[in-house]
């Protein structure tokens, strides 16, 4: 498989509005903290409306990237019954995004 094509650095709205309603997987992630899930740009490395999709386009990249973040960008469908399963686990009912982190 080839290893797909590069976006340049986008900002969280750039990628919205360039992919919304899909899975993305991105790469070069420049966070803005260590314990937050925001990022100031990042560059998107595959994209599809399935959720699989953008993860089996990225895996050529696992040589080269120790992280890749795996992103939704649209409205999030489903959320934990009950919130007190969710603490601890980076999940925010208000937040229009879902992040999986795949460690090596």
């Amino acid at each position: 498989m080839n290893e797909p094509v590069i976006s340049e650095p986008m900002t969280w709205k750039e990628i919205c509005e360039r992919y919304p309603d899909e899975w993305i997987a991105l790469v070069e992630i420049d966070w803005v903290n260590d314990t937050d899930f925001d990022f100031r740009s990042a560059r998107i490395a595959s994209h599809g409306k399935g959720r699989k999709e953008p993860m089996t386009q990225a895996e050529p990249l696992w040589g080269r990237y120790d992280e890749i973040g795996h992103y939704f960008t649209g409205q999030v469908r489903a959320l934990c019954l009950h919130w007190s399963s969710c603490e601890g686990h980076g999940f925010n009912p208000n937040a229009s995004l879902i992040i999986v982190y795949a460690m090596v």
